[in-house]
């Protein structure tokens, strides 16, 4: 017999266990205690002379394994958690492994003997200020809050000793030495009462401003020119606060520094916010300053802010009923008109313009304010003449005496008036037709019923199931239209129906909710039947009604069509949105 091949394959540390047939640990405990070599290349790996040689002397060096034991095996038998482990070996209470990354059976059974004593001197796990409270509140019996724990920490009798996150940890450790010993526990009892004397004896400044009847604003500058500070916490000693409501004088003063909007100043006039424009139009009171508002997303506004002492000083100009001006009624014209008028607001000035050019060309106007870009867009029906033209509007508008100040705050022509004409001219006489169909699924499906109507006068010029030509019906198509097998049987085919489409379209614009989806199932539908492409309507003649109505209500998303999901029923329905855009406007109404 000839003897077995020499092995030339060099060895990691995990082939070299498997080919010895034992485990990763017991091959680390064979080459702590020098029973295998360490690897005799550099890679680092064993070669192949050298693993045969550790094969055939396995028994031999499982017999001779030391009973050392790893870290998990040390730590169990001292019944330590792992952080109480590394703690306790951070502290140096657990000495290195004295056999590469073991200890050996008789310095392990020396630590296991003095468990009890490592476990008591182990360095308890650092908490965060809340638990620190906690711990302490139970040993001196009386509640601790987070900032006693911090006070500790100012003090000197605890530190920060490690952090979870971007939360600090506290030496447990130290607060436990403290509340040993009676002054310690009696040096807790202080602080606490330090901070629950101070608590009680100051106030918050946003409760201060209250009690005074003042704004925080107020309270910080009278506090500053007083020299009167706050103290822990932010807070005011609640002293200082009831010398500031005794001094009448400066509590005057301060209450008619205070600005009101205009709406709290109608208020405290005891009138109406008309009637306060007519003060402020008049002249007898002026804004301090101006205060920068949001309204809605990513808009703002100027509000005018009134000092209360010039709001009050109105009461005594002379010649006006006040009486009068405060007994009228909502609805009713303002006693003060006789002595002013209120200028012409933005969208007065735009709604005149907009009547003016509507009278000056015989056309219809659509004036829309847009909130969120605080502006107004005008847009126009434009006559077979192509007029007004937007020059000729720009021009008008320039000219108006009341708008033109707000010019470079007016859009001219925009995509919803563009889409106002286009559903104007599409109800024209034979300029368009409405096209619906139903089909036996959503991709790449075939036509199973179509319907076209006159968008002029509605009249039905097609409406016909289509046979499928085998392609079956989708469940979920079938839920939505409910067009049966049976129904379908006899129906015609796609060739039947092709000329009486092709008749009832020749010409016009095609009009569909969804134009793509209509326009690929027609297409697939004369594909599947073996049919030219060349003989359908150019795409350039589809037109969506569905981006038409999304444009015009002025969202950025598709709005369902909501109809009874038959071709005739959908597309009539189609028709009312085409007609609904193409409505007569009225005064001022949005486009």
């Amino acid at each position: 017999m000839s003897a077995p091949a020499r092995r030339t394959t060099a060895h990691t540390a995990a082939q070299l266990a498997q080919a010895m047939t034992i485990t990763a640990d017991q091959l680390a405990r064979a080459r702590a205690a020098g029973l295998v070599p360490d690897p005799d290349m550099k890679t680092p790996r064993w070669s192949g002379p050298v693993v045969d040689d550790l094969v055939a002397r396995r028994q031999e060096i499982l017999d001779a394994l030391p009973d050392d034991l790893d870290d998990a095996q040390l730590r169990e038998a001292l019944g330590m958690s792992w952080g109480d482990w590394k703690r306790a070996q951070e502290a140096d209470l657990i000495p290195a492994p004295d056999r590469g990354e073991f200890w050996t059976r008789p310095l392990a059974e020396e630590l296991i003997g003095r468990a009890e004593q490592l476990c008591a001197t182990t360095p308890p796990q650092p908490l965060g200020a809340t638990r620190c409270a906690e711990l302490l509140a139970e040993a001196i019996g009386v509640e601790v809050a987070v900032d006693d724990v911090l006070t500790l920490v100012e003090l000197g009798h605890t530190e920060i000793a490690d952090y979870y996150k971007k939360w600090a940890l506290y030496d447990v450790g130290r607060l436990q030495a403290l509340v040993a010993t009676e002054e310690g526990r009696r040096l807790v009892v202080e602080v606490v009462a330090e901070r629950t004397a101070w608590l009680t004896g100051s106030i918050e400044p946003r409760e201060a401003a209250s009690f005074l009847n003042w704004h925080e604003g107020d309270l910080a500058r009278v506090a500053a020119e007083r020299g009167i500070t706050t103290g822990r916490f932010g807070r005011y000693r609640r002293t200082d606060i009831a010398a500031l409501s005794g001094d009448e004088d400066l509590m005057e003063e301060v209450r008619r520094e205070q600005l009101l909007g205009p709406e709290q100043a109608a208020q405290h006039l005891e009138m109406r916010r008309v009637d306060f424009e007519y003060v402020v139009a008049a002249g007898w009171v002026r804004p301090t300053r101006h205060a920068t508002r949001e309204v809605g997303r990513r808009k703002t506004v100027e509000v005018p802010l009134y000092r209360t002492a010039d709001v009050e000083d109105v009461l005594q100009v002379p010649g006006v009923d006040w009486e009068a001006v405060r007994a009228v009624k909502a609805g009713e014209a303002s006693p003060l008109r006789e002595h002013t008028r209120l200028p012409a607001t933005r969208a007065a000035a735009v709604r005149a313009f907009c009547a003016q050019l509507s009278a000056d060309h015989a056309v219809e106007v659509w004036p829309h304010w847009w909130n969120a870009g605080d502006r107004w867009e005008i847009d126009w029906e434009i006559r077979d003449d192509g007029h007004p033209t937007k020059s000729k509007v720009a021009a008008a508008l320039a000219a108006h005496r009341g708008a033109r100040r707000y010019a470079d705050q007016i859009t001219l022509s925009t995509e919803v008036g563009e889409v106002i004409r286009w559903a104007r001219h599409c109800q024209r006489p034979g300029e368009a037709v409405v096209v619906d169909t139903e089909t036996t699924g959503l991709h790449g499906a075939v036509v199973v019923e179509i319907a076209v109507l006159d968008a002029f006068d509605g009249r039905v010029l097609l409406d016909t199931l289509v046979h499928p030509g085998g392609v079956a019906v989708e469940p979920g198509a079938r839920t939505v239209h409910g067009i049966t097998d049976a129904e379908l049987e006899h129906a015609p085919t796609w060739g039947e129906v092709l000329p009486r489409f092709l008749e009832a379209v020749a010409g016009r614009r095609i009009l569909a909710y969804n134009a793509p989806f209509d326009r690929a199932a027609v297409a697939a539908t004369h594909a599947h039947a073996g049919l030219e492409q060349t003989e359908l309507p150019a795409a350039t003649r589809w037109e969506c009604l569905m981006e038409a109505r999304s444009a015009w209500a002025r969202v950025g998303r598709w709005l369902p069509l909501g109809g009874g999901h038959r071709a005739r029923g959908d597309a009539q329905d189609a028709l009312t949105v085409l007609r609904a855009i193409g409505a007569p406007r009225q005064d001022g109404q949005s486009a």
